[in-house]
Parts: C-alpha cells; structure tokens; sequence
C-alpha cells in the first residue's frame, strides 16, 4: 500500500471515529435526566407583605421578630459552610418614587453600614450600584464590617418593584466568603414576591 493510501485510509478511520465520538456524546446528552430543581422552603410573611424562599437542602432556620420593625431571618444550619444569615425587612405602608430610589437607597445602605462597624466615613465612602432580584430593582453594596467580635462580608440590597413598597435585603457570612454565596443569594432573592396583587 502506497503511503498517499495509507494517509487517505488514516482520514477515514479518524473521521469515523470523531463522527462515532461525536455521536456517543450526542446520545448521551440526550439520556441526561432533566436537572432537578433545588428544593426551597416557601414563607409567606403577612407582616413583611413578602414570599420569601429559603435554602432547603439542608433546612435553614427561620425566624420572624417584631422588634424594633418586622424581620425576617434565615440562618444556615450548624454543619453550613461558611456560616451565614439573611435578614428581610420591609415598610409595606411606604412608597418612594422611583426617582427617589438611589437617594435613599444610598442614604439607608450608609446608615446601616454604620451597625457593622463602618464608621462615618467609611460608610460615606460606599457607592451602592444599581441591581436587580426577581421583581425588585435598587441599589446594593458589598463590605467588610464586624459583628459580635467576628470578621464579616456584608451585601445589602434596597429596592422596590415600582409602585410598591421597599424591601431590604441583607446577607452576612464570614470575611472573605461572600463570593461563596452568589447561588444561595440568586435563588432566594431572585423569587422573592409581594404578596397580594
């Protein structure tokens, strides 16, 4: 056999291997089962006005309090790394135009910077950006702070859907584990809801 023969019956073993390759790959994607969504506790809070899901897999605990306004908490399980808790507030009897949102928004994020140890300055050195989740638009910045003696990274959002009231939602872990969070933070608040039409 000549080697053009030779090299011209290579091709075709290699193209028919790609091609079967290819065809394996094809199949097989096409037998992967549907991902299955990941299971969420759903709360509907009358007080907060809001549909609020939580990290179900493993269960997170829950916790409403009425003092000094209506809140709620979510807070990883024991064994949850890295350890984090979110809170969600809301002033269902308030509305802020939505020319007004930045403003205010802005003005909140820096007061309550100030909780986690910011002190005046720093907090008026934060520049909330513009975000979404779900139905709400607002506004959001991330920082370090501390809370009880402990290091922490701290995101907190505040927005509204237009005409409806403002919501504040706030996550706190471990310094340096914020990033960890993205998908625990893009499902819960990414379905969160008014109640009611």
């Amino acid at each position: 056999m000549t080697a053009a023969a030779c090299s011209r019956r290579r091709r075709r073993v290699m193209g028919a291997t790609a091609l079967a390759l290819l065809g394996v790959s094809a199949q097989a994607q096409k037998q992967e089962p549907a991902r299955a969504l990941r299971e969420m506790q759903i709360h509907r809070v009358e007080q907060l006005g809001l549909e609020i899901w939580v990290e179900n897999q493993p269960p997170w605990e829950t916790k409403s309090t009425s003092q000094p306004h209506p809140e709620f908490t979510a807070q990883s399980p024991e064994n949850y790394f890295p350890p984090t808790v979110m809170t969600y507030t809301s002033w269902p009897k308030e509305r802020v135009a939505q020319k007004d949102l930045e403003q205010v928004a802005t003005s909140a994020i820096r007061r309550a910077s100030q909780n986690f140890g910011l002190n005046l300055g720093q907090s008026r050195g934060l520049s909330p950006v513009a975000a979404s989740y779900g139905v709400l638009q607002g506004f959001e910045a991330d920082f370090a702070g501390t809370g009880n003696g402990q290091e922490l990274d701290v995101k907190i959002f505040i927005g509204h859907t237009p005409g409806r009231f403002l919501v504040v939602l706030l996550v706190y872990t471990q310094r340096g584990k914020l990033g960890q969070l993205r998908e625990v933070v893009r499902r819960a608040w990414g379905k969160l809801k008014y109640l009611g039409a």
